[in-house]
């Protein structure tokens, strides 16, 4: 007699069956869904500037991309968060659709209010059908600033004479900077600007400017250095303190030998002399002529006289004509001439008339004719008295 299978047990076996086909199915059906989600990634980041300063605005460039090969993906949310990094744009919504293997690049405005350091901020993509990702990356805020510092200056410093200086430039920053340059408005240096440009990490710039001084003394020179963190602009001052002495190389012009003639007219006299380079250097294009004051007039045929090149220890006579008026008794006289360089130099000399205008003026006898004539009377006086006694 053959034994059968209960009919309870055959139905315990049967609902176990159909429990683990219904789990297998739901784990499968759970699997599919989660393998056509499409994948996206973050395929590049950009900051701009490298390394912010304070307070910098900058941009932070993120490109989206699609990894799928056939699938297109719409994009919903793009957006930048940051705890310690200021961001100034607002989250992109729905920015358009990636074709398969697409990309998009979006850009986020920040700005460093926020000491030194090392930042993580994140972008978020939210895609439709698409897995959600977060992506962090890290932002340097370094404040360091360009250095400026003077690399060579002249131990002496003369007026009239031309003195190169040279300013060192350095970058300490971690990241090349832009339109790097120095500025000067003090008028006795030359030139007033030097551009350098750009200036990689770790490198430095020489630029040379030169000052001729035109008068002795202590003076500041102030230089200006600015240059651009992306598109931000930085300055730094520098004050250069320099001492000018007395030249002892430049031309020395003297005048020798003045003399007075009056000449027939009202008051018009002829100066002559000699005018003496008694410097170490050669005076060019010496110019003699008179100076403009009330009472005082230049004539013709000497208004001013040209001299012309004047060597070491030369020499050249000068005429000039001058008309005196009132009771002015100082002509002044200006000697004009260049240096090797170019530059213009003037000195100014006074010469008395009041003699020659005097005795043209008064008609009176010098002291010293009228000693002679009274002793003289006096002899005669005493020879007509001692002639009487004898008779």
């Amino acid at each position: 007699m053959r034994k059968t299978i209960p009919t309870f047990i055959f139905l315990f076996f049967f609902v176990i069956a159909v429990a683990t086909s219904g789990v297998s199915a739901a784990n499968t059906a759970s699997s599919a869904t989660e393998e056509h989600k499409a994948s996206v990634m973050i395929s590049d980041c950009t900051v701009n500037p490298e390394a912010p300063m304070c307070n910098d605005i900058g941009t932070v460039t993120v490109t989206v991309k699609n990894m799928e090969l056939y699938k297109s993906v719409n994009i919903k949310e793009v957006q930048m968060l940051s705890q310690g990094i200021k961001v100034l744009s607002d989250s992109y919504f729905n920015p358009g659709s990636l074709g398969p293997g697409g990309d998009l690049s979006l850009t986020f405005t920040i700005k460093a209010t926020c000491p030194d350091g090392i930042y993580y901020p994140k972008v978020i993509v939210n895609g439709e059908g698409a897995q959600s990702i977060r992506y962090s990356f890290p932002v340097t805020v370094d404040s360091s600033p360009l250095t400026i510092a003077v690399k060579d200056v002249p131990e002496d410093i003369f007026s009239g004479e031309r003195a190169k200086i040279e300013l060192v430039v350095g970058n300490p920053r971690p990241n090349n900077v832009t339109a790097v340059k120095i500025v000067t408005e003090y008028k006795d240096v030359m030139p007033a600007e030097v551009f350098i440009g750009t200036l990689s990490a770790d490198d430095s710039e020489v630029a040379a400017f030169f000052f001729t001084p035109q008068e002795s003394g202590d003076y500041f020179l102030n230089f200006k250095l600015q240059f651009k963190n992306g598109d931000n602009y930085h300055y730094t001052d520098l004050s250069v303190p320099l001492t000018v002495t007395e030249s002892k190389k430049s031309a020395e012009l003297i005048l020798t030998g003045i003399e007075e003639e009056s000449l027939p007219g009202m008051n018009v006299y002829k100066i002559t002399g000699d005018i003496n380079n008694a410097g170490l250097e050669a005076a060019n294009s010496v110019v003699m002529k008179v100076g403009d004051a009330e009472g005082i007039e230049a004539m013709q045929p000497y208004k001013a006289y040209f001299v012309g090149l004047l060597n070491a220890d030369d020499f050249s006579s000068f005429e000039l004509n001058v008309k005196v008026e009132g009771n002015k008794t100082q002509v002044p006289l200006i000697i004009e001439y260049k240096d090797e360089d170019g530059i213009l130099f003037s000195e100014h000399e006074y010469i008395s008339v009041e003699s020659t205008q005097g005795i043209a003026s008064t008609g009176e006898l010098p002291v010293p004719m009228i000693a002679v004539v009274i002793v003289i009377a006096i002899l005669v006086i005493g020879m007509i008295s001692y002639s009487w006694k004898k008779r």
